[in-house]
């Protein structure tokens, strides 16, 4: 009579150990906290510090260009495109090669990454170029087109690589609260 007692006294916690343990586990699964965190929340970071700009809709290289001459603006846009529109203009010079631009023609640009994002858009500026053309030394027009078209190919291949350096990703403030309140609510039961 003693063992049934015995396996009765150890048994009845066991069993009840057990079934307190999935029910938990079912309803921790119902909730999804063993289910991987989303990390799609991205943050830029950069030289001044960083930026949150959320999921990321979109993805793309930017250049801005202008070609300025007593401030008239002679050219602007893209990289590709002021150097194609330049490339128009001595294309039916005679010797297009050796075209120098006169003196107090400026090119200023930049480019890099931009990201549109659920919460901000951000530009991230990776290359710049300054140019200006004096009479000790003018810029030799096919000269300057090879430099943008150098600088929009780097722009475009290392689109990935800059991005890939400048971003943090993380899980949504709101799903993160979500769960931190949770937790704390389990670890006070």
């Amino acid at each position: 009579m003693e063992n049934k007692n015995t396996e009765q006294v150890i048994t009845g916690p066991i069993a009840a150990i057990i079934i307190t343990l999935t029910v938990c586990l079912t309803v921790l699964f119902a909730i999804g906290v063993f289910t991987p965190a989303k990390l799609d929340y991205a943050t830029v970071n950069f030289d001044g510090g960083y930026q949150k700009i959320g999921v990321i809709s979109q993805q793309r290289g930017f250049s801005d260009v202008k070609v300025v001459f007593n401030d008239k603006v002679l050219w602007s846009g893209s990289l590709d495109n002021v150097a194609d529109e330049i490339a128009k203009s001595i294309a039916s010079e005679k010797d297009p090669q050796n075209i120098t631009w006169k003196d107090g023609v400026t090119l200023n640009g930049i480019a890099g990454v931009k990201w549109d994002g659920s919460e901000n858009s951000f530009k991230l500026t990776t290359e710049t170029i300054n140019l200006v053309s004096t009479k000790e030394t003018p810029l030799i027009v096919q000269n300057v087109i090879n430099q943008l078209v150098a600088l929009d190919r780097k722009v475009k291949y290392e689109n990935k690589i800059n991005a890939k350096q400048a971003l943090t990703f993380s899980e949504a403030p709101s799903t993160s609260f979500t769960l931190t309140k949770f937790a704390s609510l389990l670890r006070n039961l």
